[in-house]
């Protein structure tokens, strides 16, 4: 019997010795390939123009508007010629790290206040990198505008960002008639559609009742209101949904990771359920509302296509001896990208 503790005394402090080695290296993590929408917001941001961001408002909060006075010049019998009118000009935060962006699209919402068919306006649109030019685009307005419709431009535009730059939006439309345009909500989610590693998973734990998840963002935002809003989610077997009034935001740990160009210091943001009861937990992340309904069998949720765009499905932790909750837990995830679609398993060693 004094043999067998002994070897099980061994073996414990082996993998403790392991587990403290595993730690003091530079962290396990995941930086995954996600497509994501910055939306065009009515607030200011440290730049003094109107912020561009991934955050949402809630579903329930109007949307902001904002008319376009189109311009020509106007003769006794005939319009003779149109002008170029500024819409706006949307520029993110400061980035956290060293990012490289590509821009997909533009989407916009809007309609015509004067016909139904406003069908050869022009929008131009401009990318900037620290509010400088980095591409300019012109795109006919895609539909007539008499009703509010989404009109989308394809751009294709590659972006470099080193710590601390910003990259924005300048809009401009060339139009016959005034236009409202409609921006700033989960519905009319007017806005940059942006892929690259804004984020860095370092890893999720399923503890007994207690559900963590640690990661860090090129561009913060507040996941108190995506828990409010329902942007994030933990399902599990039988529709069970954890209850996100019982989630936590608080701040994690600082890392210094390994980036193409040296390191980058980066703190990370804890989201952590309690009292959760369910089995067969995945966690649900987005910035806005998916549908988390059971794939249809077309490998869309619900055949909509609308998914989170990163599903982590958690292992539960054990001890050694086998109880719930133990010291030495191998959570791992696997991530499933919506945009593109691939899927990745990560693992951390952690106490």
């Amino acid at each position: 019997m004094r043999r067998f503790s002994l070897g099980i005394a061994l073996v414990i402090s082996a993998l403790i010795l392991v587990s403290m080695s595993t730690n003091a290296e530079e962290p396990n993590y995941e930086n995954p390939d996600l497509q994501l929408k910055f939306n065009l917001k009515e607030t200011q941001n440290s730049e003094g123009n109107d912020d561009l961001s991934p955050q949402n408002k809630l579903p329930e909060d109007p949307q902001a508007t904002k008319t376009v006075i189109g311009q020509s010049d106007n003769y006794i019998f005939f319009e003779a010629g149109r002008e170029p009118v500024a819409v706006g000009t949307w520029t993110s935060e400061p980035v956290g790290f060293d990012i490289s962006l590509t821009i997909n699209s533009f989407d916009i919402w809007w309609e015509s206040m004067e016909s139904s068919s406003n069908d050869d306006c022009i929008w131009t649109i401009e990318i900037q990198k620290n509010g400088e030019q980095v591409s300019e685009d012109e795109s006919d307005c895609t539909h007539g505008g008499g009703e509010i419709e989404k009109g989308t431009h394809s751009l294709g535009t590659t972006i470099d960002l080193l710590a601390g730059d910003t990259f924005g939006i300048d809009l401009t439309l060339t139009s016959w008639d005034d236009v409202k345009v409609h921006y700033d909500n989960v519905t009319y989610d007017s806005g940059l559609n942006v892929q690259g590693k804004h984020i860095f998973f370092f890893g999720v734990m399923w503890k007994g009742s207690e559900v963590d998840v640690e990661f860090a963002e090129a561009w913060p935002t507040d996941w108190e209101t995506n828990l409010d809003g329902g942007y994030v989610m933990l399902m599990g077997d039988d529709m069970y949904m954890a209850d996100n009034s019982k989630a936590e935001v608080k701040e994690g740990s600082e890392y210094s990771i390994s980036m193409a160009n040296g390191t980058a210091d980066v703190t990370s943001t804890i989201i952590r359920w309690n009292e959760v009861t369910g089995t067969g937990i995945s966690l649900m992340m987005d910035y806005t509302t998916f549908d988390h309904m059971p794939s249809s069998g077309n490998g869309s949720a619900n055949g909509t296509g609308n998914q989170a765009i990163v599903t982590i499905t958690l292992t539960k932790t054990q001890q050694l001896l086998g109880d719930e909750g133990g010291i030495l837990g191998l959570p791992g995830f696997e991530i499933i990208l919506a945009v593109p679609a691939l899927a990745f398993v990560a693992r951390k060693l952690r106490n």
